[in-house]
């Protein structure tokens, strides 16, 4: 296969067509892991918000359990979730520049 010799113009069809079906799932993972952070997000002011009103005692363990397991399942989708900035963004441009200048 690494035979085949193909013009400049096919190749970097090719490269772009691959790297934006790429650079789509990626978009597409990280838009459906925002997606289940919002939904654990809103479970938890749910389940707090609850927990603010009178409940019996039966209601009041479960929705805690359940107020615990939903915190855990959003540490764990953050956790697993690629970073949306670089490190260099977060520092301002001064501080990024030192950096690369001491490299």
């Amino acid at each position: 296969m690494s035979d085949i010799k193909l013009p400049k113009q096919i190749v970097d069809r090719i490269e772009a067509r691959w790297s934006a079906r790429h650079a789509a799932k990626r978009g597409a993972i990280v838009d459906r892991r925002l997606e289940q952070l919002r939904a654990h997000r809103n479970n938890i002011q749910r389940y707090r918000r609850l927990l603010r009103t009178q409940l019996t005692e039966l209601e009041r363990s479960f929705i805690e359990r359940r107020l615990t397991e939903e915190l855990s399942a959003m540490k764990t989708v953050a956790e697993d979730m690629p970073p949306l900035i670089t490190q260099e963004q977060l520092l301002p441009r001064g501080v990024a520049r030192a950096q690369e200048a001491r490299l």
